[in-house]
This record gives structure tokens, sequence and C-alpha cells, in this order.
């Protein structure tokens, strides 16, 4: 295909490197050094992402306060108090021997494009002029960063916490599934009426999306598109809470053995699940170097590969639910002088740093920060004579920034380097999925996992020096499988904790639920010969298990009303797939929502409900099916007020569909509510009639699934604007890796201006793929675009 050439003259490099762009923006990085190919990889990110990578820089070193003014300062305050304060050498060598290297070689790749931005602006993408931001250089502890990484759960406690006081204990455990088993056993001395949310402001805080208000953007803006600019830079807010019992951090992967499939070799898939944002998280990259040939997805102000395949082996990650990195202590302080809080009968000091931040316009300000023996103090009561700290396993052990332990998965060979690597996976805690080219597959369960000798972590603990870690479990004694007897190995963030298994009291006790890891069970089990297709087939797969097992209660229902009869009809007769086409989908969705508003307020005072979120859906069956004296506020018996909030939360249902998409039923299909679409940040300030609109915007694609599908496809109820999913997929043929197949969405580049920017959001709308191609031979038959990097 047609190509063309750009070259760069770079400081910073020992020998020309090439950087081959596919059609669908892939970059296959190949470099003569170690150190090149890693420089290469940051020069190339910063190409295709400097709005997102300062973004994240500044606001995990604290920094943004010098880029848009005193406005961010709390904000920053908040972020420097989960900074790594450890040995930075040993942290540098425990993610690779050559950890320090290639971080530094990653980071004075980014600092190169920099470089040519300062020398060029018109390089710089729009974001930055319109902000009057200069992009800010890296140093090697950058990418170490540790408040974007997924772990529990601080959240979880203070809002568990709050529910108890208001409810007691055994009614918040009627509500929620732990596994294992656990109950909620508040310490002597630990006042909950305390818990009032604001105990973890400042951790939210440091975590919270940045947003943006008119006066934050360069002088040159005219008044009038201020605040329109600003709001649209802002980066969207989560729809999931902080303190919800289910994640949206789900994925799914698996490994099959060459026993089950059509050619005799493995296949190896993963699609983990995350936000929906523009530019996506996930960065595709192949990286090609002496002692390195790599090819899969990581994020773009990381090296390396996260989930993908060498020469040899193939991995993919989901999150794994097993350790619990976090505690809320809470100190009793010395009225006299809060400064000291009660340790073992005595009073101890806060250990404080100052820190110097730089502020936009105005001098810089010197700040205090407090830590306790355990980590950050994170809130002051001095009301109460209390103070709140956050201990985490990521704060106080080496090698605990996200994904940067996948460097050594790069490089394995064989199941037992793979094991030595993930015994040095930290965190985030992953169930990683493993084949070779040997035809054996296997799971590691990667964590880092503190032991908690008297307490099971679930809520807040006193910080007097009665509940302290004993260590953290050795890596060692983590559960993994290597060629299981079912000839397949499947994850979807469920509860996996093998039989028997001796360290199950150090697990973490909140998982999410099976449906998804039931339904991949149903078809890798089934008996047929599997292939890359039927792969890919069951990642897209939408049979929603939760309909399937709520329909026998619907067997002897009626209704007066005629329509509600007839919705009923269509979810009796229906194959339980949430296909966009399908009507019984839309109705489905609907009632069951309705279900959760209609049920759970049943058990939970009113206060309790917005801690409480929506409810899980496993409870929610648990209820239905076993129905008790609640459910007499609507009929006679358990049973008969069971059907009748069946019936009533159908009505509902028929409602809304017929008040917003009209009366006519057949109109009615699921992916009529239920769509994706990626907005640019700039978008809605052009004209309708400005073609330029068009090329921001990706159209809306209706979409099928939901959040229980093995196709997440996970919503927002005010509009059914799916927020999460499988940005990034993968289905990997251990047989031929030229054969396998990925997707992101919506495109590799977040630049407007590049032809990458969204050019993958229609492929991934219609639920394809495209080859991902890895020998040399490929590479350069689907290539377009050459970018050589020369030594200055």
């Amino acid at each position: 295909m047609a190509q063309k050439t750009i070259s760069y003259k770079v400081k910073g490099l020992s020998q020309k490197a090439e950087i081959l762009l596919d059609r669908w923006g892939v970059p296959h990085i190949y470099g003569k050094t170690e150190e090149d190919m890693f420089f290469a990889q940051g020069f190339n990110a910063a190409r295709d992402r400097l709005w997102q990578l300062d973004l994240w820089r500044r606001q995990g070193e604290g920094k943004l306060a010098e880029a848009f003014g005193p406005r961010f300062l709390e904000k920053d305050k908040a972020a420097r108090l989960f900074l790594y304060r450890g040995d930075r050498e040993k942290e540098f060598r425990s993610y690779h021997p050559r950890g320090k290297k290639i971080l530094n070689a990653f980071t004075d790749g980014i600092n190169a494009w920099i470089d040519l931005t300062k020398a060029d602006p018109k390089l710089l993408p729009l974001e930055f002029k319109l902000t009057g931001v200069v992009p800010g250089y890296w140093t090697p502890s950058t990418p170490l960063i540790r408040i974007f990484g997924l772990t529990r759960n601080a959240g979880r406690e203070d809002a568990l916490a709050r529910l108890v006081h208001l409810m007691g204990a055994e009614a918040v455990e009627k509500m929620h599934v732990f596994e294992p088993p656990a109950k909620l056993s508040v310490p002597e001395g630990l006042d909950l009426s305390l818990f009032d949310g604001r105990a973890l402001e400042k951790y939210n805080l440091a975590r919270a999306a940045i947003t943006f208000r008119p006066e934050d953007l360069a002088a040159g803006i005219p008044s009038e598109e201020r605040e329109l600019y600003a709001r649209l830079l802002s980066q969207p807010q989560s729809d999931q809470a902080e303190n919800s019992s289910a994640s949206m951090y789900e994925s799914n992967n698996w490994t099959i053995s060459g026993k089950l499939t059509s050619t005799g070799a493995p296949i190896l898939c993963g699609d983990p699940h995350r936000a929906h944002t523009i530019p996506s998280l996930r960065y595709i990259a192949h990286l090609s170097g002496p002692g390195w040939n790599v090819i899969g997805a990581g994020e773009p102000a990381i090296p390396g590969i996260s989930l993908g395949h060498n020469e040899k082996i193939a991995f993919a990650i989901t999150i794994f639910s097993f350790a619990d990195e976090e505690d809320l202590y809470v100190y009793d302080t010395n009225p006299a002088n809060p400064e000291q809080y009660r340790y073992k009968g005595r009073w101890e000091k806060v250990k404080t740093i100052e820190e110097t931040f730089t502020v936009k316009g105005g001098p810089p300000v010197k700040a205090r920060l407090a830590f306790t023996r355990h980590g950050p103090v994170i809130h002051e009561d001095r009301a109460h004579n209390k103070a709140y700290a956050l201990r985490a396993a990521y704060l106080e052990h080496e090698g605990t920034a996200v994904y940067l332990a996948g460097l050594r998965l790069n490089q394995a060979r064989n199941w037992q380097e793979f094991l030595e690597g993930m015994y040095k996976h930290y965190c985030p805690s992953l169930n990683v999925v493993y084949a070779d080219v040997d035809g054996n597959i296997g799971w590691f369960g990667g964590s880092l996992a503190p032991v908690r000798p008297n307490w099971n972590g679930l809520l807040p603990v006193p910080g007097n020096g009665e509940y302290e870690w004993k260590g953290f479990l050795d890596t060692k004694l983590l559960p993994c499988v290597f060629n299981p007897k079912e000839g397949f190995f499947a994850t979807a963030n469920q509860y996996n904790l093998p039989e028997g298994y001796k360290y199950v009291d150090v697990s973490a006790r909140e998982w999410t639920s099976t449906h998804r890891l039931d339904r991949i069970k149903e078809v890798l089990g089934s008996g047929s010969k599997l292939t890359v297709e039927s792969s890919m087939q069951l990642q897209l797969d939408e049979l929603s298990l939760p309909a399937r097992e709520l329909a026998p209660l619907l067997s002897g229902l009626s209704s007066p009303d005629p329509e509600v009869n007839k919705a009923l009809n269509l979810l009796r007769n229906w194959d339980f797939v949430l296909s966009q086409e399908s009507v019984p989908a839309a109705i489905f969705e609907l009632w069951s929502s309705y279900l959760h508003d209609t049920v759970f307020p049943l058990y939970l005072p009113a206060a309790a409900r917005f801690l409480f979120g929506s409810g899980d859906r496993r409870i929610l069956d648990k209820l239905l099916f076993s129905p008790d004296a609640a459910f007499l506020v609507f009929g006679p018996n358990p049973t008969a007020g069971r059907d009748a909030a069946l019936l009533k939360s159908l009505e509902q249902a028929v409602k809304y569909l017929k008040d917003k998409l009209g009366s006519d039923m057949t109109r009615w299909t699921w992916g009529s509510l239920h769509h994706m679409k990626y907005e640019h940040a700039l978008s809605a300030a052009l004209s309708s009639g400005d073609s330029n609109r068009d090329v921001l915007n990706t159209v809306s694609a209706p979409k099928g699934g939901d959040g229980f599908t093995v196709n997440n496809t996970g919503y927002r109820r005010s509009d059914f604007r799916q927020t999460g999913g499988a940005s990034y997929r993968q289905v990997m043929d251990l047989g031929d890796w030229d054969n396998s197949v990925a997707i992101n969405t919506p495109g590799q580049s977040g630049d407007p201006k590049s032809p990458h920017y969204e050019d993958l959001f229609p492929l991934w709308a219609e639920d394809k793929y495209f080859p991902l191609s890895f020998s040399r031979k490929n590479v350069e038959r689907v290539t377009e675009e050459i970018v050589i990097l020369e030594p200055k």
C-alpha cells in the first residue's frame, strides 16, 4: 500500500530507529538497542497522546496549579499525599532488572517529542493552545505514579461503616455478598457515628477527574466562548459511585488448550473492561529490539505491553479481587496537641513533609503534609479529637505502580519464566491467563495481599496498634493452574480461589457475580472445536443469564393491562439475547431496573440508599426467589407480594418505553435506547454546518448487551449511553501469530487531526476486529506511514 515517510532528528537516541504505522494506527517499533526501542515507544506515545499524557503527569505528581492556577492547589496537595516515597533504586529494579534504564529511555522519548513541539508549536494539539499550557517534561519517576491504580477498598470501608451505623451489621450483611463469607464486626472503640463522608475527601479529590472553568483557559479565548471550551475540555465524571459494591473495572479472559481447538494450537483471549473515554485508555503497540518482540495493548504513560504476546507466550489480564490493599485507620489525637496520636498507649507525633507548589499567576506555596506510621493523614476531625490515615500496600511496597511489572512478562519464554514475572506483578491484582507455543496453558492470580491476623478489612479500624498487618502473603503462595483437565481456564472477576486453597482468609471479600464467567464456561465447555472466530463471537456474546434466571418467575403472571400482558408474553417467549434489535431486551432492561428500585427500598432506610447504590443483582435474585415478610406491603403473603412487585415494575417499564418510544411496541428495540457515542471536546463549539464537526465526532452507534453479558456494555441509566466495557479486545492464535486479531476504540490517536483519531470506532461499533500483524513481512504489507528517528 502507499506509504509516506517522516524523519526526525532527536537527542537521546544512539542509532536509527523505525516506527512503522499500519493502516489501523498501530505502531510497530524497531530499535537496534533496548534503550532506543523504549525511547521510540515514548516518542510515539507523546506524538499520539500528548494532552492525555500531560494531564496524567500533572494530576499524578500534583502539578496542576502550575499550569492552571490556584484553584487546583488543594487537588495538588491531595495528590502528593499518595506519592511513593520509598527506595527509588529498589523500586526501579522491581519492574525489571534494567528498569531504570528502560524508564529513562521511555521518558527521554516523551521529552524528545516535547522538545520538537517547543521548536515548532504547530505540533501541539489544540488543547494546549486553548489553555495556554506548555507541556512539561517527564522524569523516570513519572510513570511510577500511584493514584491511577485499580486498588481496594478504602471507599467501601467508609461506605460500609456508614451503612452499619444506619442499619446495623446484620441488615447490611443481608444486602451484600461476601466471598468467602464474612461478618461486619465493629472494632471496639470505633465510633461509626463520626463517619460522615469527609474522611475520604482528599483521597477522592486526588483521583477525581479534572474539570475546567472559563478562567482556566488562555487569555486570548473570546469571553463568549470561554465557558463552552471549559466545559468541553473537562474530563467526564464516571457514573460509577466509588462506594458501589460492583466494580466497573470488569473484564474477561480465557485460554484454550489445543486439545479443544480446530488447529491443535492454543487460543488466548482478553478484553479488559474500563471506562470508555476519548482518547482511549488503551494503546496498542509492537516493540521489537534485542531480546524483545512483543505486541499488544498497554497504556500510553507506561513502557511495555500489559496484555498481548511475544514470540513464545501470550497473556491477558482481568482484575483479581484477592488483595485488599487499603485500610482506613482512625486515631485518637491529643486534645492538648493535635499533632500527636495515641499508639500502643503512648502519644506519637505525626511526621511532616514540607512540599512546595508552583502556582500560575502567584508565588510558590509551601504546604505541610502529615503522615502517621501507617500512611498519609487524609482527614482531621479536631472537634472530636480524631485523625484518619490511609494505609496502602502501594505506598509502602516497591514495584506497585500499575502494570509496569508487565515488562518481565514481555520477555518470558515459558511457564517458569512467566511465574517468575508474576511473583513481582504486584499491582493491580490480576488474573493473568497464559498460553505458549508448546501447547501449555495456565493461570496465575497475581497480587500483593496484606495479611490481617485479627480482622477482615471490611471496616475501618482504630490506629491504636491493635490492628497491624503481618507482612504480605508470599507471592509464591498465590493460586495458579497449569494445563487444567478441562482444557480451558477463564476468569471474569468472579470469586475464583481454588477449592481447598490454604490462604483463603487473606482474601478480600467482594467479587463480581459469576454471570459472565458462567456463560463463558457454557460456551467453551460445549464440546465443539473452538476457533479464533468462535472466540471472537464469544467476546461479543449478549446472552443474558440474569434474564434466563428470572424468566421462571413470570410463569402464571397476568395483568389487567393488555400492554403489560403483551410485554409478559414477549419476555416468556424470548431467547434472552440482548441484541440491539430485540424488543424483549429493552423491556427486560427497564423491568429489571425498576425491580431494583422496587425491591431494595423494602430493606433499606432512606438515608442508606445513596450509599447502597442500585443493589447487587445476586441479592435481588435471592430476595425474589425466596420472598419474605418485606413483600407483605404488596400482597397478603410474601409470594403474592413478590408477584405484585414483579408486575408493578413491569408496568413502570412499559409506561417508560411507551412515553419514550411511542405506542408501537415493535419500535421498542434495545438499540433505540442503548448506544455509544464519542464526542470530541471541541465539537460543540462548531456550527452544525461545519464539516469539521463530523470529523471530530463519532456517530451514535446502537449497542446490545448490558453489564452482565460477556459483551459487557454497562450504561448509565439516565440516557442509556454505554460508559464502560471492552475498549480493547484481543484473540491470539498460538499456531499463527499473524492470524491474531484485536480492536481498540475509538482510535489510536488522541489528536483529531490524525487519521487514526476515530477510525477504529466503526469497526468496534459493528463488532469487528482487525488483524494484529506480527511478522515483519506482514507488518510491511499493511504499513501506511514510516517514521524514521535518527540521532541528532
